[in-house]
């Protein structure tokens, strides 16, 4: 070493340092990691160490301070594509072991109370009663590493408007979206963080009126630990089974798209009021055993069906017809003194344009739509000779989806190739099912009314051997899709066989 270089290290040596008070964390984390002290980390408002002491690594080991970092094992990448920032994740898994994180706020804003969550549960929400809501998600080394090798980001691409960094106590990014909602005074929020040394991620997303600099505050004061439990990293093994269970999927559901698109629903599964639905999987699942096996099958199998006996379509629901306690959801803001229904604001997206995407809907144009009530009277019927355990504490299902089907080639039905996503803050009434369908807003024969959980809702009821229940629903559509309207049965047992995809029976109910 010459003696100018000598005399250059000395000096800076020699100069008095404002060490900050992370700097001791910084020094107890070192004897954690050689084995000196058996205690748990604790990161609290992470600042960067660098000025004179990093000065002084990098010069006395000849490399810049950039180049000094390529000892932290994950790398995160804000890059910008286009009018797009997306996020790339790095994970070197032979320089560390992945350890448990652990997250907890020292900071909330007032009226912000904490949801009930497993114990350890990575994800943690908050909020309060006007409908606020903070969701603290973290993320170790090895779900990182995992999201890295499957290309599965969970951190949304954005566009590069929303974008801000936020520098201080610890570097954040912070993105801003329009909230879907065109009567929410809410705003979409995203905060990320990163420690590439300690090999963790945290983000927190927020549906709030609170201003950013109240999200920077809960940012600053995460109590983030690295706690001693280790978490194995997926083997190449494993993430080449997830890639291809992945592809298996994607390939499956690309499948069955076109299948449906080209297909359609057969003539034959189509119904019509007053006549008997039977679920057609049920033999057509029995036709692939043998024969001696396909008596026993259908022995086994439940038998439950259903007679659509009529339909109305009304403006209103007479209190001395309807009672209160029979709505399956709350009515209040969207029912006028006279029962009839408010007018309602709705996304209409096309198939090109991402239908379920959040930027699709919040770039789109609203429209103002009226509704009308839809009654169903139905007939439900056991013709089993025998009950499930699962029919008799949890009951069937004796609610259809109403949903918008329309004529396609050869008589066959067709989705259409657009759905409605609500534009309201709080509209259920409606397009909440898969593939923009509805469940009723109105059952008068409800058999599970209170403690109600999970499946045990209110639209499932148990049917003994032989037994037939008569009942009316109440659905609720747009004026302008009265004419599309079908009741779809048993869509939880449509399946593929062999590439062919066995779709459930419709009844028409267009008006």
């Amino acid at each position: 070493m010459n003696k100018k270089f000598d005399e250059e290290v000395k000096k800076k040596l020699r100069e008095d340092v404002d060490v900050p008070e992370c700097v001791d964390e910084g020094i107890k984390r070192a004897y954690d990691m050689i084995g000196i002290s058996g205690e748990r980390k604790v990161i609290r408002r992470r600042k960067r160490i660098w000025p004179a002491v990093a000065a002084v690594a990098a010069l006395t080991a000849g490399l810049s301070i950039t180049a000094a970092a390529v000892n932290y094992y994950l790398k995160v990448h804000l890059e910008e594509e286009g009018q797009v920032l997306k996020y790339y994740i790095e994970v070197d898994k032979e320089q560390k072991e992945a350890h448990q994180i652990e997250v907890n706020p020292t900071y909330l804003p007032k009226g912000f109370e904490a949801e009930q969550a497993e114990e350890g549960a990575p994800k943690k929400t908050y909020g309060t009663a006007e409908g606020d809501s903070i969701s603290i998600i973290s993320y170790n080394a090895a779900e990182l590493y995992r999201m890295s090798q499957l290309e599965e980001n969970v951190f949304a691409e954005y566009r590069k408007d929303s974008y801000s960094a936020v520098e201080g106590e610890q570097k954040l990014d912070l993105f801003t979206r329009k909230n879907e909602k065109v009567d929410s005074d809410r705003e979409i929020t995203d905060v990320y963080l990163f420690s590439e040394e300690e090999g963790y991620g945290v983000w927190i997303w927020s549906e709030s009126s609170l201003e950013q600099e109240e999200l920077v505050k809960i940012a600053n004061g995460l109590e983030i630990t690295v706690l001693e439990e280790t978490v194995p990293y997926p083997s190449e093994a494993e993430i080449a089974e997830e890639r291809q269970n992945d592809k298996d999927a994607a390939k499956k559901a690309e499948a069955e798209q076109e299948y449906r698109s080209s297909n359609g629903v057969s003539e034959e599964l189509v119904y019509q009021v007053g006549e008997e639905v039977k679920d057609t999987t049920r033999e057509m699942m029995a036709e692939s055993y043998p024969d001696y096996l396909r008596e026993v099958y259908l022995s086994e199998e439940e038998d439950i069906r259903f007679t659509v006996l009529s339909t109305a379509v009304s403006d209103t629901l007479p209190t001395d017809t309807f009672s209160q306690q029979y709505f399956t959801t709350d009515m209040e803001n969207w029912m006028n003194e006279d029962t009839s229904l408010k007018a309602h604001q709705r996304y209409r997206l096309g198939e090109e344009e991402g239908q379920t995407t959040f930027d699709a809907r919040a770039d789109k144009e609203a429209e103002t739509v009226n509704s009308k009530y839809v009654i169903v009277k139905m007939k439900a019927k056991n013709v089993s000779a025998f009950q499930t355990d699962l029919n008799k504490t949890v009951g069937v299902s004796i609610a259809p989806i109403l949903t918008v089907m329309q004529e396609g080639e050869a008589g066959k039905l067709v989705y259409p190739q657009e759905t409605f996503w609500s534009a309201n803050e709080g509209y259920d009434l409606q397009w909440g099912a898969e593939r923009g369908g509805s469940f009723p807003i109105y059952f008068d024969k409800p058999y599970f009314t209170e403690g109600i959980k999970g499946v045990k809702s209110r639209l499932f009821c148990p049917l003994a051997p032989g037994e037939e229940m008569e009942y009316t629903l109440v659905y609720v559509v747009d004026e302008d899709q009265l004419s599309n309207m079908y009741l779809h049965f048993y869509p939880q047992n449509e399946i593929e066989i062999n590439g062919e995809y066995l779709t459930t029976p419709y009844v028409d109910i267009s008006q």
